[in-house]
């Protein structure tokens, strides 16, 4: 190895651990509460910040130190506020699950100490546990990254009236966003684990959505007790990481015969290093952990259901794509939307958007070149396909 070398791959490897310091330090300033007890046009001095909260004052100053550098807080004479940069990890975010995606690296972090048990077993430290990291990460991780989902099953069609089956739903996270979302709609989910069962149920009674909320205890992987065409949507949010490869195609297939107009679904692609790593750590955490998709895997299972109609839509960050399944037979050519004249449905045409569906998985910057409003005409689209 030449001195160039090490030098290189020192630097490479002094700057992986710095931002893992960096990391490490946000992930108490989560769990300790600084992100919510500090403000952005109040300020605090750190006596005050540490008198409210009960904690040795030389600890907060560091903190306080390390966030400035990081650019959480702001600092002027009257004290510190958080940066715009800092209420991404407040309790007020408009990113939950970027919430979701910080608890669930502190969880890993947790394996390391456990790492020799875990690799030699082939156990995940849920199971060490006997299931104590499953009754705090679900509610503080899985929760925060199901929220971005709901919005995008309302684009999708998805409204009041129609009927959603959620299998492994967990605690049902995702059905309340999904029913606050969109009012109206008839949920149902259905998990192996009872015991995050029982925790949804109370939550949905706190929330007062148990009428609109069925949770069930069932095995997702036989779901040949529903009839064919049984609800007009079906999804299932990090699940397939969850499920034996020689099963997934399986499933995916009885998610769309099981579904009146579409599935959603998500995959999470092993095609950069944070991916790669997390695919690796996720297995120390849990025993039934299987893996992530290899992105041919993930294109080759969609190709296989045969589904025309399909779409792409990034979450979590962009770490994870939302894939819609359009499985109704129903279509509509252009022409019958209504509200369009006669220069753009010719536009649309020509861009070889010729049914609703067609509409449905266009790109929005290829419908506004067509000359027609990408929301505006995907609303008309949905109310002729999913009435």
């Amino acid at each position: 190895m030449t001195k160039e070398e090490i030098a290189k791959h020192s630097a490479e490897l002094v700057t992986m651990l710095t931002y893992t310091s960096g990391a490490l330090n946000t992930f108490q300033g989560l769990e300790l509460g600084f992100f919510d007890v500090l403000s952005v046009d109040k300020p605090m001095t750190a006596q005050e910040l540490s008198s409210q909260m009960g904690f040795d004052i030389s600890m907060v100053e560091k903190w306080l130190r390390f966030s400035l550098a990081f650019g959480y807080v702001g600092q002027s004479n009257h004290g510190y506020t958080l940066t715009t940069k800092g209420v991404l990890l407040s309790k007020t975010t408009p990113a939950p699950d970027l919430i979701g995606l910080h608890h669930m690296i502190s969880y890993l972090t947790r394996t390391v100490q456990y790492a020799k048990d875990i690799y030699q077993k082939g156990v995940g430290l849920d199971s060490i546990t006997k299931g104590k990291i499953s009754r705090d990460y679900i509610p503080r991780v899985a929760t925060q990254l199901s929220k971005a989902a709901a919005q995008f099953f309302k684009q999708s069609g998805l409204s009041m009236g129609h009927t959603l089956l959620d299998l492994g739903c967990g605690d049902g996270s995702v059905l309340r966003d999904t029913v606050k979302t969109c009012p109206g709609v008839s949920a149902t989910g259905v998990d192996i684990n009872a015991m995050t069962l029982e925790m949804g149920r109370k939550k949905n009674a706190d929330e007062g959505l148990q009428d609109q909320i069925d949770l069930q205890a069932a095995d997702v992987t036989n779901l040949s007790r529903f009839k064919d065409g049984a609800f007009d949507w079906v999804c299932a949010i990090n699940v397939f990481h969850f499920l034996p490869i020689n099963k997934r195609e399986t499933f995916l297939r009885e998610m769309v015969r099981i579904s009146r107009y579409g599935v959603f679904t998500n995959q999470v692609i092993s095609d950069t290093l944070g991916t790669l790593a997390v695919d690796a750590l996720l297995a120390t955490l849990f025993t039934d952990y299987t893996g992530f998709f290899a992105h041919d895997e993930a294109d080759e299972i969609i190709q296989k259901i045969g589904i025309k109609h399909h779409a792409f839509l990034p979450i979590i960050q962009g770490e994870s794509r939302l894939v819609v399944l359009f499985t109704s037979q129903h279509d509509v050519p252009v022409r019958r939307i209504a509200g369009l004249n006669t220069q753009e449905k010719e536009m649309l045409e020509k861009a070889s958007l010729h049914t609703a569906k067609d509409i449905l998985v266009a790109d929005p910057a290829t419908l506004e070149k067509a000359g027609t409003p990408a929301e505006s005409i995907r609303e008309k689209a949905i109310k002729l396909l999913f009435p």
